[in-house]
Order: structure tokens, then sequence, then C-alpha cells
């Protein structure tokens, strides 16, 4: 039995690191038709690191990612292979589960500043910081109260899916079961600085904050999500990413397709990057490390945060299963030099 199990585990990490090699030397060759070639010598440097740093060649073809975005190669990179397979089991590990029960967030964090509304999990309906059930007839009455619509996130999802949205005319009871339990939240209406950069809803920050040996957290990197075209909320297949100053709450000059092709403003709104500070940014960086110092049980968090047309912080979602570092690695990284992260001793 443990024969076939090892099977099995050596089939599934082929597939992962094969995955990622793919994915990785796709983009690799798109930046390089604008860039030109990654020059031989910068390769070395990361097949050395990959091999003698992190322990195999397989970690590789990331590192030429990040090195053709800056130019160089820099010691300390986390290649999202790694990342997945040797830092999140290790700094993580089963603890990161909860994040994809979204019903129980706002609960476990003992925290008002999710968006949350009524949870949904085997046929009850619930108000998550009351404790309180609701009957049936009072659900739609107490979802739309002073509301046009609200979003239902089942639990699990990611990457844009298994989100739907309900007005007080199409909200059916009986279709919320088919889809599983989830959380219900009110839809945010973001600030105008996100509006000016793209006037639909869902603009996110995504700020990835670690907990430290010593116990301490901070936040260690930070990009802006944006919709694009038609897109109704942010999806990840669609996206234009530009990193934040985690100091300043500044954006970057520069902005990112998902082909990581460069552009200096919004391809719709033609709104520049340049010169762009983010509203509360202090606040959404308080908010997101005291969060994560109630749950001391992973070294690892991605949020998913917004400012409201309040100024108030609003966090749509945290992920510890795998909150991505690839993007903010690429154009802001090495970003976790500090931790001892980075070393294939880490597998030991």
């Amino acid at each position: 039995m443990n024969k076939i199990k090892n099977i099995i585990t050596t089939v599934q990490n082929y597939r992962y690191h094969d995955m990622h090699k793919n994915k990785a030397l796709t983009i690799l060759s798109e930046v390089e038709k604008t860039k030109g070639k990654l020059a031989d010598s910068i390769k070395q440097q990361c097949d050395k690191y990959a091999i003698e740093k992190l322990g195999d060649i397989k970690y590789a073809p990331w590192l030429y990612v990040y090195s053709i975005i800056r130019g160089e190669f820099k010691e300390g990179w986390i290649p999202d292979n790694y990342y997945g397979k040797v830092v999140l089991p290790k700094c993580n590990g089963i603890s990161g589960t909860p994040a994809q029960i979204k019903n129980i967030t706002s609960k476990l964090f003992n925290s008002h500043l999710f968006p949350d509304l009524v949870c949904y999990s085997s046929g009850i309906f619930s108000i998550p910081l009351e404790n309180r059930v609701l009957a049936t007839d009072e659900i739609a009455d107490y979802l739309f109260d002073g509301r046009d619509s609200v979003i239902f996130k089942v639990n699990s999802s990611n990457q844009g899916r298994g989100i739907f949205f309900y007005t007080k005319d199409n909200f059916s009871i009986a279709d919320v079961m088919k889809k599983g339990s989830g959380i219900f939240q009110k839809i945010i209406k973001q600030h105008a600085v996100f509006d000016e950069l793209f006037p639909k809803p869902g603009a996110t920050m995504r700020l990835t904050t670690v907990l430290k040996p010593d116990g301490t957290t901070c936040l260690k990197a930070a990009y802006l999500r944006l919709g694009v075209g038609t897109d109704e909320y942010v999806r990840s297949a669609t996206n234009i990413r530009v990193a934040i100053d985690i100091e300043t709450g500044a954006l970057s000059d520069k902005g990112y397709t998902t082909e990581w092709n460069e552009i200096n403003e919004h391809p719709n709104t033609k709104k520049a990057f340049k010169g762009v500070i983010l509203p509360n940014f202090a606040q959404a960086r308080e908010s997101v490390e005291e969060l994560h110092s109630r749950y001391p049980y992973v070294q690892s968090i991605g949020w998913d945060v917004t400012i409201n047309t309040d100024n108030n912080v609003e966090i749509m979602e945290w992920n510890a299963i795998h909150n991505s570092i690839t993007f903010t690695e690429a154009v802001q990284g090495p970003s976790f030099t500090d931790l001892p992260w980075c070393d294939k001793s880490l597998l030991s």
C-alpha cells in the first residue's frame, strides 16, 4: 500500500512541476518577444541557485521569468512551485484549510471587516457574528434590507469561480442549496480612486502578510488587481496587475496584463498608474497584520482587500492554501529574504 501511495505521490509531483515549468516557459517566451532573449549568463545563475540553494533544477523556470521581468537575477527569489510544494506545506500545512471555508471567516477572526451578511451551510442560514439562525421567511428580507443585490460565494471557490449575484427578484433558497455551502456578502461600493482606474466593482488589493519567527506579523508584498474589458468583476484570467509600494500605498508606474505585457495605463479608461496613491492604505496594512496575529497557525496569508466610498477597509477574503506570490516576487521581490524559506534545508 505504501508503495502505491509513493508512486501516486511521485506522479502527482511530476505533473505539478511539469505544469509550472510549461507555464513559466510560456510566459518567458512571450516576454522575450518584447524584451529580447534572456541572457545565457543569467540563466546559468538561475540554474545554479535552483540547484544549490533550493535543491533542484525544476525550480529554475520561474527564476527565468523573474529575471526577464527585472533584467537581472536576484538572490532570495522564491519560485512559485517551490513556494507551493516546499514553503506552504511546511509553514501553513493543514492549518491553511479554514481559508477555503468562506462561511466561517467572520466568526474565525471575530471581525466586522469582512462584508459577510449570511452564512449558508447544510440547509441552515445564519448571521455570522450573532449566532442567530434565520427562519425561511426572514432570509430574503434580511439580505435585501436596503440592498438591491448581494453576492454569494461558494466554499472553496477561487479565481473568480463559484461566485453568483442575486437580487430580491431572482433570489431562490432552492437555487442556493443546489450551489452548496457558502457566504452571502454585500456588494462593496469602491472608493472613487478605484473607479477612476476601472469603474466596475471588485478592484482588489492583494496583500501578503507573514508571521515571523519572533511572533510578529508584517506586510511583505502588495499589488492591485483591476478588471478589464467587459468583466463585471475581477477575474484571474483577464485582470490587470499593478505593484503597490508597501510603505506609501503608491502604485508602480507600470502595470501588467495576464500575458505579462507592460502597460503604463489602464487599457479601457486610459488612466495612468503613475502618481496614484491608494486611499487609506496604511489602515489596510494595519488591519491585515492585526488579523493575521489572531490566527498564528500559518506563516503566510494572502488578503483580498478594498477601500469603500466611506474610506473604510473591507476584506473580501483570505487565502492560506496557495496565495500565489509569483507576480510580487517578479516585480518587487525578493520579499522574504529575512525568513528561512529560500533554502533547501527547509526540506529536511
